[in-house]
């Protein structure tokens, strides 16, 4: 089954038409799948940001935002951490973040955390 392709066109400038020609010439390909390839790595990144976006309105969670994404879960994840986004389904992070206000003696970190807790069990 054969699928039909579209064409679609774009103006270059001609420095941004030389700078395409020798990276296809490096790249052994032709200009036209060049082209393609930075496309569509173009929309899948931006994708991706649109669902870390949403990921971090809340608007999704972690699987969510990989299904968004159209990437899978793990690497939805490391993309998340290597942007340094504190990851919200992190059961650890109330244990962690007090462990953090006793070593600086934060009292009243220490006491929201502990009201936050309280408050997630009742």
């Amino acid at each position: 089954m054969s699928v039909m392709m579209i064409t679609k066109s774009v103006r270059l400038t001609p420095a941004e038409a030389q700078e395409l020609a020798r990276a296809a010439q490096q790249t052994a390909a032709t200009e036209s799948a060049l082209m393609k390839k930075l496309i569509l790595e173009g929309l899948q990144a931006q994708k991706l940001d649109r669902a870390i976006q949403s990921y971090m309105q809340r608007e999704v969670d972690l699987r969510g935002g990989a299904a968004l994404a159209g990437v899978s879960y793990n690497r939805f994840l490391r993309q998340v951490q290597a942007r340094h986004i504190v990851i919200l389904e992190d059961q650890t992070f109330l244990e962690r973040l007090y462990d953090l206000a006793e070593t600086f003696e934060n009292r009243e970190l220490q006491e929201a955390i502990r009201e936050v807790e309280a408050s997630s069990l009742g």
